[in-house]
């Protein structure tokens, strides 16, 4: 039975570590990292870990966000939970990042959202509400801003896309964060569950054009 989750947040510029038991929140630790997310993220978890009066062992599940995001961040991670996992014979469950970013939102319930990839490219999926918890309708896509422009409303939520996005203060603000990787894992645990986790990838969705010289 999974019960206590250490929930990772690493698919961004923010770092963070929370520790959720029966669907509250006993412990967050989270900061902007800006590549800093190896050298903070064990600190992290222990800092969580003292901060909720709980050890390792009293974990039941590592969650963690799966991704779209940084390719470094997603990896470190993922890394750092199938360390635990491994070490301690836990499951892992995989969290799609904007699923979570959503789900912070759950006041407003937006039917799609958009995170900053690169140069003018950004990610971006549609959701659907049921008993206030977002799932997707399909997985997410990454290309030009341009391309889904006239999908995105009032209704919408952007994360970090504001150097790029017109009028930007008319969407929602979301913004990743461990809390909610922890919250809708606990929520999801049953179906996302990964009880043998040892082929599990990051969602990278591959945001980088490669052009062969001929």
């Amino acid at each position: 039975m999974i019960n206590r989750i250490l929930a990772i947040e690493s698919s961004s510029t923010i770092c963070g570590v929370s520790i959720i038991e029966s669907g509250l929140v006993l412990s967050l630790v989270e900061e902007s990292a800006n590549r800093k997310h190896a050298e903070i993220l064990p600190g992290f978890i222990k800092n969580a870990l003292r901060k909720s009066n709980k050890i390792i062992n009293d974990i039941d599940a590592i969650a963690v966000s799966i991704g779209p995001g940084s390719f470094t961040g997603l990896r470190i991670g993922l890394g750092m939970a199938k360390g635990l996992a491994y070490s301690h014979n836990l499951p892992i469950i995989p969290v799609p990042t904007l699923v979570a970013i959503a789900f912070g939102l759950q006041g407003y319930q937006p039917k799609n959202g958009l995170a900053y990839s690169h140069g003018k490219k950004v990610f971006y999926q549609e959701f659907i509400w049921e008993n206030d918890l977002p799932s997707f309708k399909q997985k997410p896509e990454v290309g030009d801003l341009d391309n889904f422009r006239e999908k995105i409303d009032s209704s919408s939520f952007q994360w970090n896309c504001d150097s790029i996005l017109d009028n930007s203060n008319k969407f929602y603000t979301g913004t990743p964060s461990a809390k909610d990787v922890g919250l809708l894992a606990f929520h999801q645990k049953n179906v996302w569950a990964k009880q043998k986790p040892y082929t599990l990838v990051p969602d990278y969705i591959a945001p980088f054009e490669i052009q062969l010289k001929k």
